[in-house]
This record gives C-alpha cells, sequence and structure tokens, in this order.
C-alpha cells in the first residue's frame, strides 16, 4: 500500500555572500528539483536576517522557506541534496500536521 502525500516545510539559510541573482537561482534549483518530482511547492524567501551566533564564518544570511507535498522518498532525496549545498549554511525539514493544509 503506497503511503499518502503529506505536508512539509524546509527552512534552511543561505550564504549571506551571494547575489540576489545566485539566491534565486538556489531557490529555483530546490522549487525545480521538487516540481519535477510531481510535488506542490510554495517557497517564500524572508529576506537577510542576523544569526544569533557565527555559522561557518557568516553573521548574516538569507532565509528561506518552502512548503511542500511530499513522502518519505522525497525528503530523503531533498535533503542529500541540500548536505551537498556548499551554499547552504543550516537547513531543516519537518513534518506540518495535517491540519495546517487547510489553513494553506
Amino acid at each position: 500500500m503506497k503511503k499518502e502525500l503529506e505536508l512539509y516545510e524546509l527552512v534552511f539559510m543561505l550564504k549571506f555572500n551571494l547575489t540576489d541573482d545566485q539566491t534565486s537561482q538556489k531557490i529555483n534549483e530546490y522549487r525545480d528539483f521538487l516540481t519535477e518530482k510531481g510535488s506542490k511547492v510554495m517557497v517564500k524567501l524572508n529576506g537577510k536576517r542576523s544569526l544569533a551566533y557565527p555559522i561557518k564564518g557568516f553573521d548574516t544570511a538569507s532565509y528561506v522557506q518552502i512548503v511542500y507535498l511530499g513522502n518519505g522518498t522525497l525528503v530523503t532525496e531533498l535533503n542529500k541534496l541540500i548536505q551537498r549545498d556548499e551554499d547552504v549554511l543550516r537547513y531543516i525539514t519537518t513534518k506540518l500536521p495535517t491540519h495546517s493544509l487547510q489553513e494553506i
């Protein structure tokens, strides 16, 4: 029996020294990866934020939020892709409660 799609949220921070075009390109890369796998995606760029402590020598980062439909396999593939990206300082993927789908 195939598992039903669930709602996930990916939040990640990109290095501050990327240009706006490079930041957009990174976001589009992840969005395109998800849509090619058949997922519905919502992306929000939350701008540049000061960090509470330096991460990999950066005090500021671009904060990105992606909400998408997927399953465990898609989450694993996306996490592997992000882990290999040197421009990502930190990331976290969480499964959203099903009642959140109705709110969105």
